[in-house]
């Protein structure tokens, strides 16, 4: 049974449903109850509705204290999955909901993981395979270095994607985390309700992202999952939320201005800042009846509970777990200590807080402290980066292959430690830099970024490097977009930055997929590449657990492997599941992908789209790798498409092998249905300890650039942490080049016409070719599509179909008459090809 109080407000009335209690007396214990706000014209005398409260219940408190509550000294929890994970990025509610209650001391902690379910699915990491209660046991861990007062939940959006099939499990899972949540709460024993509950409903998602069939469908399963947590939030006595009913109306001038756009989401399903901003205000004003925010009073309460909330991730959900507290402690679990000495840390960032709170009273002397220990060249100065021990390093010298030599290309202070590096469709290298890696340092602020590097004069040697993108944890991958921006892997997250301005410089940063794994550093998202179909390509390794939730549904991978993303629609795939550490992916001219591997002995893999390989858990078969023998540890992969190289090289592959300190030659050929590898002598190697290649791209220029490390502790887990020989500040890009052949022209790919882009896809520069590829994907279907037919029916070489394919498939939109043409080419190549794209 259930009963409603109905509060006179003005001319309106205010109605609350509550589920029945045994005893008012109940009503005493600060136990709140579902809201459900619906505002009714009142029609009657306010003494009849006071005579009517009285006939409902005879308790006072209850009717004239019944809105929302925080008192001084809660502790406020925040679980759920991505729309909470992605809160304590942008902190809006959190800002709010401090800024509500100005004279109380509120410490919240947010605990949320992307693509989560109520009983922990996505923080189960090694345990993934194990009973769903033994993932709740972790839930309870973590919780309990919170020991909340009050807790809100948001798990709606995960869940809806199970159809209303899942309804049932995951409203008695919800029951089980609540009562999970009530035991480790540390209340006093004996309260009768532990934790004020306040459950969110999933936002809806929003109409024009995405075709509107799948839209319409998947609005209606948000509803059935809306509809299952109000009847959980009415059955325990807990407050709800509804946030289905969000959406910005495009005539609403003031939404709009607000937003700054049409859209609250990103992609359909996730918020932007702007739209966390709104409904950020909307959730304050559901549980309050007010808010007082002040944009710009907020700011900087705003940036502290960010950093808190920054440091707060490093304390519960520290990188390289494997290593700190997992089954490879014994390596590194002496630096575990670190990770509570982010406690004092935290409590001077609420101390911050505790003097920002009041928005009209702020303290002066915090404003400015929070301006200048949030600004990243304040941070570079005041922290004492570790430096190596030889603060000088001797270049390396080299043993190089017959008819090639090698220069300096660009080295620090252009750059420092190159993780990654991709060329963009200007000429310019970007490489991911990181001083931070391996493990970020209680009070270390994250100053890694993303470098590019320009040889403007053409004389064989970077001559300017710009920072693009600063304050980055850790970034493991970087790509380039060729429209201003980038995508970057860093810690858990994919992340898009763009230059707005023109100023060469990022201004905007959106997140664009969470969360990866951080089990291993090391194993981080990595190896990122545009594919000749338009997608993202990019690898992670073997002791991460990945789970990501996307428009399309949530997506799991629970160790290495390969994804494929197309950030045009947001569709997630896995490509390849297993390899130890699949460091180097590419293909060749017929779309045959390949992998390296940076341990396990497997050197370079043949990949089968959906196939399994070495370590992949629970694998039925297992393909095997196509390089026979035992191999080192290999990073990067390279194809050889290049004039500037001999003849007798096109097609090869070349790779790192970091420990060995060389760059290695492989020859392929076909080998029944798949291929094989042959070793061949050596590109260059090196005596020289801090000479550490990890990654290898050809350039414009048709030379060969090799980005090293520069360190002589390579090994992740084997050598500690904190090793003062650990190279934190050098780092070096080389360049390969044949001997008494001329350098490729660069030419300028945005000024040439579509048809001439056509052309450069058949180019032998792999630079140009995947470039053009790329600046065709930017021109748009239409521009493309019109000149395509012409421009294929004038074609001599066969693969010109096989690009025209390619071009379809970036685009999203198959030609199915072009691939049932190749599938009966007498080449079988063009077969395979084919027979890969009909599998998509």
């Amino acid at each position: 049974m259930k009963r409603l109080l109905l509060f006179p407000l003005g001319g309106w009335l205010l109605v609350r449903h509550r589920a029945a209690r045994p005893e008012c007396a109940d009503l005493d214990t600060g136990a709140r109850f579902p809201i459900n706000l619906q505002l009714t014209r009142s029609r009657t005398h306010l003494p009849t509705w006071l005579t009517l409260l009285a006939t409902l219940c005879s308790c006072a408190r209850a009717a004239t204290n019944p809105s929302f509550d925080l008192s001084d000294g809660d502790r406020v929890l925040f679980i759920g999955d991505t729309f909470f994970e992605r809160e304590a990025d942008y902190g809006h509610i959190e800002t709010r909901l401090t800024a509500a209650f100005p004279d109380r001391q509120i410490t919240f902690r947010n605990l949320a993981w992307a693509a989560d379910t109520p009983m922990g699915r996505s923080r189960a990491s090694f345990d993934w395979s194990k009973p769903e209660e033994e993932w709740l046991n972790r839930v309870k861990e973590q919780v309990a270095l919170v020991k909340p007062a009050v807790a809100f939940l948001s798990y709606g959006m995960t869940a809806s994607f199970d159809g209303e099939a899942g309804i049932s499990k995951f409203t008695a899972d919800m029951n089980k985390l609540m009562d999970a949540v009530a035991e480790v709460s540390g209340s006093p024993a004996g309260v009768p309700r532990k934790v004020r509950f306040v459950l969110l409903g999933p936002i809806r998602h929003e109409e024009g992202q995405g075709t509107d069939a799948a839209v319409s469908r998947h609005n209606a399963s948000l509803k059935r999952y809306n509809d299952a947590l109000k009847n959980v939030a009415a059955s325990r006595g807990a407050f709800f939320v509804e946030l289905f009913g969000h959406r910005v109306n495009p005539a609403d001038k003031n939404a709009k201005a607000s937003a700054g756009h049409a859209n609250l989401t990103q992609d359909g399903i996730h918020l932007t800042e702007s739209g966390y901003r709104i409904v950020a205000r909307d959730i304050v004003m559901a549980l309050t009846g007010g808010d007082i925010g002040n944009a710009k009073r907020e700011e900087p309460l705003r940036a502290a509970i960010r950093k808190k909330n920054e440091l707060f991730f490093h304390r519960w959900r520290p990188a390289n777990w494997t290593y700190l507290f997992g089954f490879r402690k014994q390596e590194q679990g002496q630096n575990a200590v670190e990770i509570p000495k982010f406690d004092p840390l935290i409590e001077e960032w609420e101390k911050r807080i505790a003097k920002l709170r009041d928005l009209k009273h702020q303290d002066p002397a915090t404003l400015k402290e929070v301006s200048e220990l949030t600004t990243l060249n304040v941070q570079h100065s005041t922290f004492n980066v570790q430096r190596s021990t030889a603060a000088l390093q001797p270049l390396p010298t080299f043993d190089v292959a017959d008819g090639f030599e090698v220069d300096l290309w660009a080295e620090d202070p252009q750059l420092h430690k190159p993780i990654e590096v991709n060329w963009d469709a200007q000429g310019r290298l970007w490489v991911a830099s990181s001083e931070v890696y391996p493990q970020i340092k209680p009070g270390q602020p994250a100053t890694d970024s993303v470098i590019v590097l320009e040889d403007r004069n053409g004389d064989g040697k970077a001559d300017k490097a710009a920072v693009f993108a600063e304050g980055l944890l850790i970034p493991t991958g970087v790509l380039p977009d060729s429209n201003g921006g980038c995508y970057v892997a860093a810690s858990h997250q994919l992340l898009y930055f763009k230059d707005t301005n023109g100023d060469g410089k990022a201004d905007e940063k959106r997140i664009v997929l969470s969360s990866f794994g951080t089990e291993d550093t090391h194993h981080n998202l990595h190896t990122l590449r545009w594919g000749y179909d338009g997608h993202i390509y990019m690898n992670q390794s073997i002791y991460t657990h990945t789970h990501i939730e996307t428009p399309h549904g949530v997506v799991r991978l629970n160790s290495a492997g390969i994804w494929r993303f197309d950030p045009y629609t947001c569709q997630l795939e896995v490509f390849t599941r297993g390899g130890c550490n699949p460091w180097g992916h590419h293909w060749d001219d017929y779309g045959n992908s390949f992998f390296t591997d940076g341990a396990g002995f497997q050197g370079i893999s043949y990949c089968v789209p959906g196939a399994m390989y070495f370590t992949y858990a629970g694998a039925r078969r297992e393909l095997q790798s196509i390089s026979p023998g035992n191999y080192p540890k290999f990073c990067s992969l390279e194809v050889v498409r290049s004039p500037q190289f001999p003849d007798d090289w096109q097609g090869d592959f070349i790779t790192c092998d970091f420990r060995a300190h060389r760059v290695v030659h492989f020859k392929y050929s076909e080998a029944g249905a798949g291929f094989q590898t042959k070793e061949m002598p050596d590109l260059l190697r090196s005596t020289n300890v801090t000479f550490r290649p990890i990654d290898v791209k050809f350039g414009p220029d048709g030379a060969l650039y090799v980005a090293d490390w520069s360190n002589p502790i390579i090994q992740h887990g084997e050598v500690d942490f904190r090793d003062p020989r650990r190279d934190k500040e050098h780092g070096r890009v080389w360049r390969v080049t044949a001997k008494g052949r001329p350098a490729v022209k660069n030419p300028d790919l945005a000024k040439l016409s579509v048809e001439q882009l056509l052309d450069r896809t058949l180019s032998k520069n792999g630079w140009e070719q995947e470039q053009a590829r790329r600046l065709l994907r930017l021109r748009g279907a239409d521009s493309v599509f019109d000149r395509l037919t012409r421009w294929l029916s004038r074609q001599s070489d066969p693969r010109a179909a096989l690009e025209a394919i390619w071009l379809h498939d970036a685009f999203g939109q198959p030609d199915d008459r072009l691939i049932g043409q190749l599938a009966v080419s007498k080449d079988e190549r063009f077969r395979a090809a084919a027979a890969r794209q009909l599998s998509r």
